[in-house]
């Protein structure tokens, strides 16, 4: 796997590698103040500041000594920040946060819907200084070894971490405190689906097809669970995708940038959506 150099501590990154970095530096942070679907996950303790975080709908204040667990293809917004807002945190990549799971338990349905709801946990001083090492032993493994052993160190690392999370998902599943329904985990599907292939595929019979179901019943289902059509789904997320690839510094900069790449501008795109 090739490796990609990073900069010191001092600029707010520690070494890693293509899966999985640690920062301090809240920039780095694969969330930000426009709603997208995370192609990473984060991992990481308030060290100051505040700020309030959107999973899907379930919105959470992030204050000091708060530890934030967020997985990979959330639907997230990082909104009202305060200037001292600040994080130790580390990011991994979908494959690596698969690759982590896999080694504990076949990933379900319900274990996402878990984390939707529960993605900020309050730790005491004693908890926070040991996620602190735990972070620090992770960024060591990271950066000390070479190739295939430094990523198996850094999976085996993880899997302490999430196996305590996932003990609790365990709990509460056996309490019967996570409920979905058939629309839903088709929702899932269909939204991970775009987040796949978005960039090459934006026709609804594409994905019902994926799906194994008709054009007609995947707009009803979708438009049932979030209010918004198929279709509307698609455009909305290659929109906040393309907006995510720079920063525009007024909305006729973003028409151009957009017109460039689809041959109308976001409004037209939008309109498509309703036909």
């Amino acid at each position: 796997m090739k490796e990609k150099v990073r900069s010191s501590a001092k600029g707010g990154v520690l070494p890693g590698f293509e899966d999985f970095t640690v920062y301090s530096d809240v920039r780095y942070l694969p969330v930000g103040c426009h709603p997208a679907y995370l192609s990473e996950g984060f991992v990481g303790v308030c060290t100051g500041g505040s700020a309030v975080l959107d999973i899907f709908s379930v919105r959470r204040r992030v204050s000091k000594d708060d530890l934030v667990v967020v997985i990979p293809h959330m639907f997230a917004v990082l909104s009202e920040k305060s200037d001292d807002f600040a994080m130790l945190f580390f990011k991994t990549s979908y494959t690596l946060f698969m690759d982590v799971l896999s080694g504990m338990c076949r990933p379900t349905l319900d274990f996402f819907f878990y984390m939707r709801q529960h993605y900020v946990f309050t730790l005491v001083e004693s908890e926070v200084e040991r996620f602190r090492n735990f972070v620090h032993a992770l960024a060591c493994k990271a950066g000390s070894e070479t190739g295939h052993i430094r990523r198996e160190s850094v999976i085996l690392l993880l899997r302490v971490f999430y196996w305590d999370i996932f003990v609790q998902f365990k709990k509460e599943a056996v309490r019967g405190g996570i409920r979905y329904g058939h629309k839903e985990e088709l929702v899932y599907k269909f939204l991970n689906l775009v987040t796949e292939h978005y960039s090459t595929n934006r026709e609804v019979s594409f994905y019902a097809d994926k799906l194994c179901i008709s054009p007609k019943y995947l707009t009803m289902v979708v438009h049932d669970v979030t209010g918004k059509s198929a279709k509307e789904c698609i455009v909305e997320h290659t929109l906040l995708e393309i907006k995510s690839l720079a920063f525009f510094a007024s909305q006729s900069l973003l028409s151009r940038f957009f017109r460039k790449h689809t041959g109308m501008s976001p409004s037209q795109y939008r309109e498509q959506a309703h036909l």
